[in-house]
């Protein structure tokens, strides 16, 4: 069908950090792998279920005024190999894309939920972006997982003063106390220090933060952490 809609559409593209949803409806348990498909907001990326009875996809159309999406079904691929013999127990990833296959078209909820045909090159490259896109709740995962790395300028004004009668000793025991572990030491003078006192009363004296509070010197490294690779909790 000829839709005004997809002509009159102006969409943007999805970018690594937009939230897609395309496995399962924002608003109910249905998901991809049912009859129905999961219609995803070619506008705003949200996921819908289309089918009856709740047809969240029509009822966020009709509400955002998003008439455009796409819907996507996973479908089991057929088979006819027959299973490996099992050898041993172990789990292996196997790519989606070997077990499935995916059938998708372009719908517009402004024509009664009418399939879109000669699809505009503009809407293929939104649909071909939601395709490739990391799901929503995968990629909650992947973000609650990752750790970012800043630098700290206070190591790029780093200056270290020359100690003349440093020895390796020093390394095994607080210079202000008798603590022998939990020790940091000075990466401007070489002054070795016991860590913070933990409300039990166990760690350090807090000896490091003194020396810190005496000389400004900011920097800092924890003995014993140091690998040949260069990292160390600092």
């Amino acid at each position: 069908m000829v839709c005004d809609h997809v002509s009159q559409a102006v969409l943007t593209l999805p970018v690594s950090s937009t939230p897609v949803y395309k496995e399962e409806c924002t608003q109910c348990f249905d998901d991809h792998n049912m009859a129905a498909g999961i219609d995803v907001c070619l506008s705003c990326f949200n996921g819908g279920c289309p089918g009856t009875p709740n047809n969240h996809a029509h009822q966020h159309a009709m509400k955002s005024g998003h008439h455009l999406t796409v819907n996507i079904r996973r479908v089991r691929k057929e088979s006819d190999e027959r299973p490996a013999k099992l050898t041993k127990l172990e789990i292996v990833e196997e790519p989606e894309n070997d077990q499935y296959e995916f059938e998708t078209f372009v719908r517009c909820w402004g024509c009664s939920g009418a399939r879109v045909d000669n699809v505009p090159e503009d809407v293929q490259r939104v649909v071909h972006a939601v395709l490739h896109a990391v799901e929503a709740s995968k990629g909650s995962e992947i973000k609650a997982w990752a750790e970012e790395v800043t630098a700290c300028s206070h190591f790029d004004g780093l200056t270290q003063v020359p100690v003349a009668d440093f020895s390796s000793e020093a390394l095994h025991q607080c210079s202000m106390c008798d603590k022998r572990d939990n020790l940091w030491m000075c990466l401007s003078c070489g002054h070795v220090g016991c860590g913070r006192k933990q409300y039990d009363g166990s760690g350090g004296n807090n000896h490091a933060i003194a020396h810190f509070e005496q000389t400004g010197h900011r920097v800092s490294v924890k003995l014993g952490t140091i690998t040949p690779e260069g990292t160390a909790d600092a």
